[in-house]
């Protein structure tokens, strides 16, 4: 045994692991930061500590293995924690360290005291108290362990002061299995493989619904596999879009509240939906009426908790998704089971319908720029494996719906809630990736959120693009008023006409507002050709509704007054 300090056994840890990269905002104990530069872990300073929690997410979501971020106590805690909710959202393996005040001068109103473990209780798998140092190296393996096993999900280690300024005799360890995920697999039951695959066998209008763990598991090969198989339609979560090439035949899309009407109408007609990885939440299923309760229903998951949580399940199967789909696989083609392919037929002409009239939306020349012809260049400027980073809300919606992934896997992420998400997210998933093209699509809401951490993807040189559609409103907030409230208060969204593209050349950053639509595929091209951060600033029509479900719902209940028959359209 070695006697040393907290850094050098945190870095050390931490690069056994095979963390390489450390988001963070400085605070004690600065001994940190000089042993993960030794430990050769790349530090990414930045300037907020959400932001940290941001890219260490994105980072998380797309290489594969857990993030690490760190912030200092009080403020710098309570920050960190605020972002730590992304990734509880998201199921995203997050490792949040915190230092703070020992317990016995935290009730003397020491300065930026505060009990830190609380706001992380609501945010994470685990959460917890590191009481002495000679304990670290097995605090640190179950923090690793619980991030990345399951469901994976951010966990929070706190260390207090005293602590992180002792030495300690220890013994370094680290079990490499949770230095990615998933990090343990397991098969379901044989007998329910069984059961579920006469299920499918025998119905007539199956529909596979994909989720998060079905890409945490990256099971694209085996998904499409099957669904080939017997001809049976794939739709997503937004956390799995692209688990299948959107542009393949048995693909529909995105279903849900932002998800397409087609895609929502091939599910709602279904007599047997298949569910892997899904967690069957209010966006994917609309509110839970997507499908229909009563209709039958097989579901894969990793966590047993999941299980007929919010529809009865005709058969259970508790396993990882890759594994669970080869079983089923294997049992179906011994069944010699055949495709459904007059029913794909039908879908087909459903799903070339719907892409009929997108492609008029996409292909318009109006101005101000409609947003759906934004995510047409976006499309025509980024290779199969490239990467979408997409906020929440309209952004979600807009390109969940109208943005195409042409490659099986992770080539598209967006926030699972959090406004002003994806700009430092994008900075993250381009560290995980560096040899691919990174976009950000968010609005001039959420990029007001994080606008400063364009001095960090200068200073660490990384060449993301950011496209901000800028309608000067929140958007969201202000049709809801609009349509649905008379009106009143609207002007409350209303934001001031900020260039984007100018604010970015002025930090040092490629910038440029975009006007006119036959000028969006030429600024993303020297966009990328700059070869550094890069804003494109993109004036779009402040009336355009995003394809979100609510709407509908909305004017069906109020009947559908004459107000809303032009938005009905949009829809």
């Amino acid at each position: 045994m070695t006697e040393l300090s907290y850094g050098e056994i945190v870095a050390k840890t931490l690069a056994m692991y095979g963390v390489d990269h450390f988001f963070f905002v400085p605070g004690d104990p600065n001994e940190l930061f000089s042993g993960l530069e030794e430990a050769k872990i790349k530090l990414v300073l930045t300037r907020s500590e959400k932001a940290a929690a941001y890219m260490a997410d994105a980072y998380a979501r797309i290489s594969y293995r857990p993030g690490v971020c760190f912030a200092q106590q009080g403020p710098g805690a309570t920050n960190l924690a605020a972002g730590i909710a992304e990734p509880h959202f998201a199921s995203s393996p997050v490792i949040a360290i915190t230092t703070g005040y020992p317990a016995h001068i935290l009730e003397k109103n020491v300065y930026q005291g505060v009990d830190q473990l609380q706001p992380f209780q609501a945010v994470t798998k685990w959460n917890v108290l590191l009481t002495s140092l000679e304990s670290a190296p097995g605090l640190l393996r179950q923090a690793f362990c619980e991030a990345t096993t399951g469901n994976p999900g951010p966990v929070h280690v706190d260390v207090p002061m005293d602590v992180a300024s002792s030495r300690a005799k220890v013994q370094l360890f680290a079990d490499k299995t949770f230095g990615k995920y998933p990090a343990l697999r397991n098969r379901p039951d044989p007998a329910k493989i069984k059961q579920a695959a006469k299920l499918l066998a025998n119905s007539e209008r199956p529909v596979i619904v994909a989720g998060n763990g079905g890409m945490v598991s990256r099971a694209w090969n085996e998904v499409l596999e099957l669904a080939r198989l017997l001809s049976i339609p794939v739709a997503t979560s937004l956390s799995c879009k692209g688990i299948i090439p959107e542009n393949h035949l048995l693909s529909i899309g995105v279903v849900g509240a932002y998800g397409r009407k087609s895609a929502n109408r091939v599910v709602d007609e279904a007599d047997l939906v298949f569910f892997i990885g899904c967690k069957t939440g209010s966006m994917t299923t609309d509110m839970w009426t997507v499908p229909r309760q009563g209709t039958k229903v097989i579901h894969l998951d990793i966590e047993a908790t999941e299980l007929g949580r919010n529809y009865a399940t005709e058969v259970g199967l508790l396993g990882d998704a890759e594994l669970g789909l080869q079983d089923l696989i294997g049992v179906l083609r011994s069944m010699g089971s055949k495709s459904k392919g007059k029913r794909i037929e039908q879908i087909q002409r459903i799903v070339k319908e719907w892409r009929r009239m997108r492609n008029v939306e996409m292909s318009s020349e109006e101005v101000p720029i409609k947003p759906p012809r934004v995510i047409k260049e976006i499309r025509a400027n980024l290779r199969p494996e490239d990467i979408l980073v997409a906020d929440t809300g309209y952004m979600a919606a807009w390109t969940g719906v109208y943005y195409d992934c042409l490659a099986a896997g992770r080539t598209y992420i967006r926030s699972a809630g959090s406004l002003g998400w994806a700009f430092p997210a994008a900075m993250g998933a381009w560290l995980a990736a560096p040899e691919r093209r990174v976009i950000c699509v968010t609005g001039d809401g959420g990029m007001g959120y994080h606008l400063t951490e364009l001095e960090t993807a200068l200073r660490c040189k990384i060449p993301t693009v950011t496209v901000v559609l800028n309608n000067q409103s929140l958007a969201i907030e202000y049709h809801i008023l609009k349509y649905f409230y008379d009106g009143r208060a609207y002007a409350s969204c209303d934001l001031y006409d900020v260039d984007y593209g100018a604010v970015a050349s002025a930090y040092g950053a490629y910038g440029v507002r975009v006007e006119k639509p036959g000028d969006i595929g030429d600024a993303l091209k020297s966009a990328f050709e700059s070869g550094k951060a890069s804003v494109v600033d993109v004036l779009i029509d402040k009336e355009s509704i995003a394809p979100m479900s609510y709407y509908e719902k909305k004017w069906i209940e109020m009947g559908r007054p004459p107000a809303l028959q032009k938005l009905e359209r949009q829809i």
